[in-house]
């Protein structure tokens, strides 16, 4: 299971909720790819824009700050593959009468 969860507020799940919709959308028009790499860089994009418009430069160095994202993810990715794996199974053993309890 995943160690250092990111505790995402309760109410920041609508905003999370949004963009995936906005991306789902997006699949008609678009490869799955080009969606995943085009989320990627305009989170890249916004993070640096925040890290630059907030000062931030003045407490922490570049590299501080690319260490602290690039973990950040690292526990986002790893937290929801525990997450949609485990629904993926739960949903498979629901589908299938004869799945071990």
């Amino acid at each position: 299971m995943t160690q250092n969860a990111v505790a995402l507020p309760p109410e920041l799940h609508a905003c999370v909720n949004e963009f995936l919709a906005q991306a789902n959308a997006m699949h008609a028009n678009y490869k799955y790819d080009a969606i995943s790499a085009s989320i990627l860089y305009a989170a890249a994009r916004y993070n640096v824009h925040g890290f630059v418009q907030q000062d931030d430069a003045k407490y922490f160095s570049r590299e501080q700050f690319v260490t602290y994202m690039t973990d950040l993810y690292r526990r986002m990715l790893d937290e929801q593959l525990d997450v949609l794996t485990a629904a993926a199974a739960a949903a498979a053993d629901n589908n299938n009468p004869d799945a071990a309890p």
